[in-house]
């Protein structure tokens, strides 16, 4: 007895004297969690454990860098050390190394409610190893689906992560991981589609030769020291070589494509004088601008969509020529005819559809040029209007949630600043397009209500024409009397709907 009392006396002398000599303020608290002494000290030397703080550290500093960016707000950023306690079964269950399970206790994470983000780099997403479900899915990253085989590490479909080895980085929509290899303290960028290093610092370095019949093994692809990549990652924001945002999650505001935020970022003082209030009014009017761009061009988009349309019914009207030619009773020739008289109204109608909107786009987008250079402004703050109101709503259903407004509350700084950046947005561009285009306006589409008005006249144009055709069925064509009263009904229904909407939406104007 005395001698285990030594032991662990010894032990967390041991871990104490670690702590001080790494300057030790963050390390410290851990030693008052006793459960998670022994996966703090088991096997990791003072060398060992600097490395993982060091990973941690830079995770750190790319977040915080990411929240300078206006990417993430720096509420959103839950430093360690965690208390993870509660996790250490799974960890066990899942034959974690101590070293992975000490890193997951001092990585800093980001808290996607707050931040209203969870893109992270290269089309990866912010990694949680709080979360069980992220620590389960750490082990097979890439969704790769291996056999246990027992732990086999080289057999043809085994695992990949060994126990020392863990993501930074959750998968995205097939795009890149972060991994982390404790032993070795080396990381790889890894894409899961070309199953190669996206890593721009090894542009061109050729795969090694892999080593394992594994399959789903990496470790024959190119890897840096994990200090060198993760401060390079960090360095790369700062020097805007890469941009945050870009990924499945990520909305157009956080596209570099669209908006160029390159530019931006360097418009407004970055990294050394940043003014990110004026930046995030840029970015809402970039948005706009980009938002208004798509819209305008919608009769370029119509008419390519009817002209394909053309040439599907074209298609279907040559096989259901077919069908009708091969059909045996009358009832089988009549439901043919019905088919092939449904296909040639269609084209009637998609050919006048069609005409109306070359028309259209005539008389919008000559040239193919749907934006006149002049009207920018205009377009630019019919495209904020909506975006605001959205903001504001969504603003305002946070502050009126059960509750109540709370500066702290998940999401709501985020939405107010949001909602202030398109706000002065919206007041620039009503002030540029009251300079550039004083008394005018856009001569756009039709509104939504005359649209409405024309849908509830072809739907009933429609129903007309199906019950007339109707008129003319023999009574011993009973299988094609169904197809079209199923069709006339659906068409009923549909007119139904629209008047009613109709009458609503009236009812509120008025």
């Amino acid at each position: 007895m005395r001698q285990k009392r030594f032991l662990l006396a010894l032990l967390v002398f041991a871990f104490l004297a670690a702590c001080l000599w790494l300057g030790g303020e963050r390390a410290l608290p851990l030693a008052a969690r006793l459960p998670e002494l022994p996966y703090a000290l088991n096997g990791l030397w003072r060398d060992e454990t600097a490395q993982l703080h060091e990973v941690a550290d830079l995770m750190l500093k790319i977040y915080e860098t990411l929240a300078r960016m206006r990417y993430i707000d720096p509420s959103a950023i839950e430093r360690g050390p965690h208390n993870v306690t509660e996790l250490l079964p799974l960890y066990e269950t899942l034959g974690l190394d101590s070293s992975v399970i000490y890193l997951y206790s001092i990585l800093p994470y980001i808290n996607p409610i707050v931040a209203g983000r969870r893109d992270f780099f290269h089309g990866g997403q912010f990694a949680d190893f709080r979360d069980p479900e992220q620590v389960e899915q750490g082990r097979d990253p890439f969704y790769a689906n291996p056999e246990d085989n027992d732990g086999d590490f080289d057999a043809e479909n085994g695992p990949y992560m060994r126990p020392w080895m863990t993501p930074l980085s959750q998968l995205g929509n097939h795009e890149s991981v972060i991994l982390y290899d404790a032993r070795k303290h080396r990381v790889w960028i890894i894409d899961q589609e070309s199953w190669a290093s996206t890593d721009l610092a090894l542009e061109g370095v050729e795969d090694g030769k892999p080593r394992s019949h594994n399959e789903n093994s990496f470790e024959h692809i190119p890897s840096r020291p994990a200090g060198a990549v993760l401060r390079d990652i960090n360095n790369w924001y700062l020097s805007l070589q890469e941009v945050p945002g870009g990924g499945e999650q990520s909305d157009a505001s956080w596209g570099n494509w669209p908006l160029n935020l390159t530019a931006l970022y360097r418009a407004h003082g970055w990294p050394d004088d940043f003014d990110g209030d004026a930046f995030g009014v840029s970015q809402a009017r970039a948005y706009a601008a980009w938002n208004a761009k798509i819209d305008s061009e919608e009769p370029l988009r119509k008419v390519e969509s009817l002209a394909r349309w053309e040439k599907a019914l074209d298609d279907q009207r040559v096989k259901q020529l077919g069908a009708s030619a091969t059909a045996n009773t009358p009832d089988e020739k009549w439901a043919a005819n019905f088919e092939l008289w449904k296909i040639d109204r269609k084209m009637a109608l998609n050919q006048r559809a069609l005409e109306e909107a070359r028309q259209e786009v005539d008389r919008r987008c000559p040239g193919g040029a749907c934006q006149k250079k002049e009207d920018l402004p205009l377009w630019e703050l019919k495209a904020l209007r909506p975006e605001l109101q959205s903001k504001q709503s969504e603003l305002a259903y946070l502050q009126d949630s059960d509750d109540g407004p709370d500066l702290f509350k998940p999401g709501l700084r985020q939405a107010e600043m949001e909602a202030i950046a398109y706000q002065k947005a919206l007041e620039a561009a009503t002030a540029d397009a009251e300079r550039l285009c004083p008394g005018r306006s856009l001569q756009l589409a039709p509104g939504s209500g005359r649209q409405q008005v024309d849908r509830i006249v072809s739907l009933q144009g429609e129903l007309d024409a199906f019950r007339e055709w109707a008129v003319q069925l023999p009574s011993e064509a009973q299988k094609t009397r169904e197809m079209v009263d199923s069709d006339i009904h659906q068409f009923e229904e549909s007119l139904r709907f629209e008047q009613s909407r109709r009458q609503k939406e009236s009812n509120t104007a008025a």
